[in-house]
């Protein structure tokens, strides 16, 4: 196994621990592949193809949809990861905080949750270009200054709410229990 010495990412491939490197890199020092329509810049040219989606009408792309609910996304990497949502966490591999009780479907969140137990000098951190906000996750913050129109939205299945944001939803889920 292959280990990032800045952070807790592990692989099986020594290509992709260099590869996953060039994130810790600085923007001077790496390629950048920058959307010509918002401010989402990429290392990776593939991730760039990807974001772009963002940018079109569902109507223009092809669209995943979930046999067991309403969801609808232009990503099948994002279809793969919402249809975690109807297993049962005990048949799903689970992601564990060594620190504490936390456990979640998705290792990205186990990522962003390690961060609450570091010291803040060894956070990384990003500022918003639009309104300096200052964040680990700058992604989840973009989603602050797109319209619903511009962004993945998340529904409910039970009443009309309506989010950008998937943990929002998981929350409000909870009140129909």
């Amino acid at each position: 196994m292959y280990t990032c010495e800045t952070c807790h990412f592990k692989t099986k491939r020594k290509s992709s621990l260099k590869n996953h490197t060039l994130v810790h890199g600085e923007n001077s020092e790496v390629e950048m592949y920058k959307c010509e329509k918002c401010h989402f810049k990429t290392i990776h040219k593939g991730n760039l193809k990807i974001h772009y989606l963002t940018h079109r009408e569902n109507s223009e792309v092809e669209m995943f949809e979930c046999d067991t609910c309403q969801y609808k996304t232009k990503h099948k990497s994002s279809l793969n990861k919402h249809l975690l949502v109807h297993r049962e966490k005990s048949e799903v591999e689970m992601y564990t905080c060594e620190m504490c009780h936390f456990k979640t479907k998705h290792k990205r969140n186990l990522k962003y949750h390690l961060l609450v137990h570091r010291e803040a000098s060894e956070v990384k951190m990003y500022e918003c270009e639009t309104c300096q906000f200052k964040t680990g996750n700058i992604k989840i913050h973009f989603l602050t200054h797109k319209e619903n129109s511009e962004v993945e939205m998340y529904r409910c299945e039970t009443c009309e709410y309506m989010t950008k944001h998937k943990n929002s939803l998981n929350r409000h889920i909870l009140i129909h229990k």
